[in-house]
């Protein structure tokens, strides 16, 4: 496996420098799986001084060299993604970590390769809820008692009596009741005798005699 390095100038005892990109040298080796370097050499970061676009011109350089692995404390969102495009494979280590040190870790695995974070899905928002009325449910009509029967009868009760009154009549007059008719006149009778009166004429006039 061909490992690329970012350092500080040197080779295998140098340190792992702290940028990626714009680091002023990359160590490259060839190691074996028991983590033995079989072939090495250090190259010049052309991309240490560049303007812009620094990221991608760095893993350029190292794809031409046919690096399999980068070890490296951190990269740039740029760099990432070409890396991640070529294929190359990515460890992160702290940075100032010894070079040979570094290669060891990760051919022994106690380095884990590096994977973009999933995104988290996204949280449907909550469903609004109707809030809660401030007034509680209005109460039941109140049950109110029957109204009296009053109404408006045909008189005062049934006029001021059944007696006979003057002249055996039987109330006082029609406005009073539905008893008497007048003092006995059309029936004619005397008041004070209590005799058919053979007077019909005065009985009339007088409504009593």
């Amino acid at each position: 496996m061909r490992i690329a390095v970012p350092t500080n100038g040197g080779g295998l005892n140098d340190t792992v420098a702290p940028v990626f990109a714009r680091a002023p040298a990359f160590y490259i080796a060839d190691v074996d799986e028991n983590g033995n370097v079989t072939n090495e050499k250090v190259i010049q970061n052309g991309a240490a001084m560049a303007g812009g676009g620094a990221g991608p011109m760095a893993v350029q350089t190292l794809i031409n060299e046919g690096v399999e692995a980068i070890i490296a404390p951190q990269v740039g969102p740029n760099a990432l993604g070409a890396i991640q495009a070529a294929g190359i494979r990515l460890y992160q280590v702290a940075p100032g970590t010894p070079v040979e040190e570094a290669i060891k870790a990760v051919t022994s695995g106690g380095v884990e390769q590096f994977r973009t974070p999933t995104p988290a899905a996204p949280v449907a928002p909550a469903t609004p809820t109707a809030p809660a009325p401030a007034y509680g449910p209005y109460p039941t009509t109140p049950a109110y008692p029957p109204y009296p029967a009053y109404g408006y009868g045909p008189g005062w009760g049934r006029g001021w009596g059944r007696g006979g009154g003057w002249g055996r009549g039987r109330g006082w007059g029609r406005g009073w009741g539905r008893g008497g008719r007048g003092w006995g006149a059309r029936l004619g009778y005397c008041p004070w005798t209590g005799q058919p009166s053979r007077r019909t004429w005065l009985a009339r006039f007088f409504g009593w005699w």
